[in-house]
């Protein structure tokens, strides 16, 4: 592998990194189980029924390490 594939592989992670922090979650980050849309609420869209996780009040953008 050559420097050159390897500055495209770090780049292209990058890229998707940037993709998902930008998007909401599709799966609770606590225990995995689907969002739902939450019901009637003004602050909250997705929620977990699981353990009670609601998007945005409760996420943390994951930052790049």
């Amino acid at each position: 592998m050559s420097w050159y594939q390897y500055l495209d592989v770090l780049k292209f992670r990058a890229q998707e990194f940037q993709y998902w922090a930008s998007v909401p979650p599709l799966a609770c980050p606590r225990c995995g189980e689907p969002l739902i849309p939450a019901p009637q609420a003004d602050d909250v869209t997705l929620f977990c029924k699981f353990d009670g996780f609601a998007y945005p009040r409760d996420y943390v953008r994951p930052e790049m390490l």
